[in-house]
């Protein structure tokens, strides 16, 4: 069941997270040689190209409508016979764009959960190398960091 969880995460942080199979095995304690064997058996690496150019082709193409509607959309706002009908689709076109930017934006973030089980490998490690007072201490500083982060996010 431990080889699955971290089996996952692996790929998590390596197609979401763009990390690389030695830093994988760093964070995660599993052998380089096995995540390399993961990211050949389940294509990870075509996933994450694919997942990479289309989300960048994507996000620039957004980017590039933004600039593009902006710059008419001051240009009707210094034409007095541009029509207010035309500006308020224009704005909402680019509310809409600006929305699906967030959203591209936001998928390239790793996810929440993956960074909780992630730091909760590196601190359950931790704890098992230190003593018992140093281990309240990490217990302390991880319960307060996902706090922040639960607030922030």
């Amino acid at each position: 069941m431990a080889k699955i969880r971290e089996q996952k995460l692996a790929e998590d942080l390596y197609i979401k997270g763009k990390k690389t199979a030695k830093d994988i095995s760093i964070l995660l304690g599993v052998s380089e040689k096995t995540i390399g064997g993961w990211i050949d058996k389940f294509k990870w690496k075509d996933r994450r190209n694919a997942l990479l150019s289309s989300g960048q082709n994507g996000l620039e193409s957004i980017s590039n409508l933004i600039c593009i509607y902006s710059e008419k959309l001051v240009e009707m706002e210094n034409d007095p016979e541009a029509k207010d009908e035309q500006k308020i689709k224009l704005v909402d076109a680019l509310a809409k764009l600006n929305k699906t930017k967030d959203t591209f934006e936001k998928e390239y973030r790793i996810p929440y959960n993956t960074y909780i089980n992630v730091m909760d490998l590196i601190m359950s490690d931790m704890i098992s190398k230190v003593d018992a007072k140093h281990s309240l201490a990490i217990l302390e500083f991880f319960e307060n960091h996902t706090n922040e982060l639960a607030l922030k996010y």
